[in-house]
């Protein structure tokens, strides 16, 4: 995961950092169930939903993103850019310029 800092025209920092499309996580290491009902027919959960995470259609979901943040505002840019990493900052700032806001935070 690549990460950059930069500042704008107005001398607010940015932070930059890649997203990737999914992530692989290991099963717990004694591989052992450890939720188990104790009393038959109690169930501890009390969601509607089975899952909660959002859910990131499209380029997002498929190729990753590009999350700039800045205090109080986060934008993400779809699919990734071949070597953002390593554009100048006058570029990384136009990249951010086109990342869409991020309608999900509170």
């Amino acid at each position: 995961m690549a990460y950059r800092e930069f500042t704008d025209a107005d001398g607010t920092v940015w932070t930059a950092w890649d997203v990737p499309p999914w992530r692989v996580f290991s099963p717990a290491r004694n591989y052992q169930e450890r939720r188990v009902r104790e009393t038959p027919g109690y169930a501890p959960e009390r969601r509607a939903a089975v899952d909660r995470r959002r859910s990131r259609a499209g380029a997002m979901s498929e190729q990753g993103w590009v999350c700039f943040e800045r205090a109080g505002e986060k934008r993400r840019l779809a699919p990734t850019p071949a070597g953002w990493d390593q554009v100048s900052e006058d570029e990384l700032l136009n990249l951010c310029r086109r990342a869409s806001p991020d309608s999900s935070r509170r």
